[in-house]
């Protein structure tokens, strides 16, 4: 038993090492989580202000720019419709364009096209500067949608167009040029159409400035147009214009974000946090800043809304939306204080050392104080004091039980003939004997010296008579197989105790040792312990 209790300190070690551990791995998780749950929280503030100010300064800078826009075609329309009232010449109108060009550099082209779609005064921008395009590089316009959309208009309407990139001559315009047309007819002193003007706004302006300000995102930014297209991808400029190139694309947001977009296309502005991240959007109504300058016209085309969204993925990593789910937490919480961790893992190798140890000692103090050495058998009092608890408990315990009260014959024989050594040899075998056969609910005393008691719980002495039958067969195997210089033979006593006998134990035991004492004196007249060929 003592040699097993030194094998299982190493499983003592590792299971107090994981009890140490654990508990005070769960301590330190929970306070740490607690730490990091507030610094999450903290954070995500921040980025909700940062991104809100961001959103804000992007809807604001559209707002304005495109306010702009209507006042600039009604300026190029009455500079316009007072040449037709005092002069034929447009040479001057043309001049006052290239000023106004030059001025404002957002406008790719200013037009004057005639009822027949033919472009009359044209001034392009180029990085020179603005220029007068050559009569005999005007263009005929009357199959382009623009100008089919405002030549049916009345005097008080224009037409917008949606943000689209720029196509000359059937193709997209390279590189790519995104414009927004607004036009409008034109109309001399009689009422008579005379055709109608129309400015392509450089909308690289609007996207350039947009881009600019998402550089300060934690995330990413998205500019998209009323279906959802990507007019502008902080992340990834391959999905922008997708519906220029493919009218019917799929590289669009709803297809990436469908859940999402239900909620942001519903117009308006606010945050979510979904299982693809955090998002923060807006809506840029533009038939209401269209008109913010009240004039009296009429827009007569659908104009659509933009929207303005910023996603910043939800996770533990640096740089994104602090993740509030509980497995993220502790995650994050083991990562960040990892040196805590390594302490407490090497912190509770130490402890469990010292516990290990500890128990250990316990053990020992225990197992002198309990068992014999040698033998492994329970010491004289222990083993008395655990029968006399058994005896006290019979009834409970069972209605009967029997000792065996056993000497070894000849061990002083064979002590001073073959040594001690061989005397202990013959202790060590018999009570490892006893022990294997008997049940693990029997238990061995060693009294003292060659003495032993069996008890043998819940038998009778017929039964007990029967296990030692079976012991003995095993000390003959023992002396034909091993070939020892002595014999191994033992003499027994077997006494029962009833719960339904007026016994006292102590009697028992005497008598129990008497009837071994009988059978000693009968075997010892013709024994011979030492063989004769030593």
């Amino acid at each position: 038993m003592f040699k097993r209790m030194i094998k299982g300190d190493k499983k003592m070690f590792f299971l107090s090492f994981i009890s140490v551990f654990l508990a005070m791995s769960l301590i330190l998780l929970a306070a740490t989580m607690l730490i990091q749950t507030d610094a999450n929280h903290n954070a995500r503030i921040k980025i909700d202000i940062s991104e809100q100010s961001l959103i804000d300064a992007e809807q604001y800078f559209i707002t304005y720019k495109i306010n702009r826009l209507t006042s600039d075609l009604q300026f190029i329309y009455e500079t316009l419709e007072k040449q037709f009232a005092t002069a034929k010449d447009l040479k001057p109108i043309a001049d006052i364009w290239l000023s106004y060009s030059n001025s404002r550099q957002v406008f790719d082209q200013i037009r004057y096209i005639d009822t027949q779609g033919n472009e009359v005064v044209r001034i392009d921008y180029s990085p020179d500067g603005a220029f007068i395009v050559p009569q005999e590089q005007l263009q005929n316009k009357k199959d382009r949608y623009y100008f089919q959309q405002t030549i049916v208009l009345d005097a008080n309407q224009i037409y917008i167009s949606a943000l689209d990139l720029n196509v000359d001559n059937g193709a997209i315009e390279l590189p790519i040029n995104p414009v927004i047309r607004l036009a409008r007819p034109v109309f001399d002193q009689n009422g008579i159409k005379k055709g109608i003007v129309v400015l392509n706004y450089a909308a690289k302006d609007i996207l350039t400035q947009i881009s600019s300000i998402a550089a300060g995102t934690y995330g990413e930014v998205f500019f998209l147009n009323k279906d959802g297209y990507w007019l502008m991808n902080s992340k990834d400029a391959s999905t922008e214009w997708a519906f220029s190139y493919n009218p019917d694309s799929t590289v669009k947001f709803p297809n990436y974000y469908a859940k999402e977009w239900k909620l942001i296309s519903a117009g308006g502005n606010g945050t979510m946090t979904t299982e693809n991240g955090y998002f923060r959007y807006t809506t840029i109504p533009l038939d209401s800043i269209y008109r913010t300058n009240k004039s009296s016209f009429q827009v007569n085309s659908k104009i659509e809304n933009w929207y303005i969204v910023s996603h910043i993925p939800v996770s533990t990593q640096p740089g994104s939306y602090p993740s509030s789910n509980l497995f993220d937490l502790a995650h994050a919480s083991i990562r960040q204080y990892a040196l805590l961790y390594a302490i407490l893992f090497f912190f509770s190798i130490v402890l469990a050392g010292f516990i290990t140890s500890s128990r250990t000692r316990s053990k020992e103090v225990k197992f002198f104080s309990e068992y014999d050495v040698m033998t492994s058998a329970y010491n004289r009092h222990a083993g008395i004091s655990k029968l006399s608890d058994l005896y006290r408990s019979l009834s409970k315990s069972g209605c009967s039980m029997s000792v065996c009260f056993i000497d070894i014959n000849g061990l002083k024989q064979i002590n001073d003939t073959l040594g001690h050594e061989s005397g202990d040899e013959l202790i060590i075998t018999v009570a490892k004997t006893i022990r294997a056969v008997i049940r693990s609910n029997d238990f061995l005393i060693r009294l003292g010296g060659d003495e032993f008691l069996i008890v043998f719980q819940n038998i009778d002495a017929a039964q007990a008579e029967e296990v030692w039958s079976r012991i003995v067969v095993e000390f003959e195997k023992i002396n034909q197989a091993e070939h020892r210089k002595y014999k191994i033979s033992v003499s027994h006593g077997i006494e029962m105790l009833s719960c339904d006998l007026d016994q006292v134990l102590d009697t028992v035991l005497h008598q129990a040792d008497a009837k071994m004492y009988d059978e000693k004196r009968k075997i010892k007249s013709n024994l011979q312990i030492i063989r004769e060929d030593q």
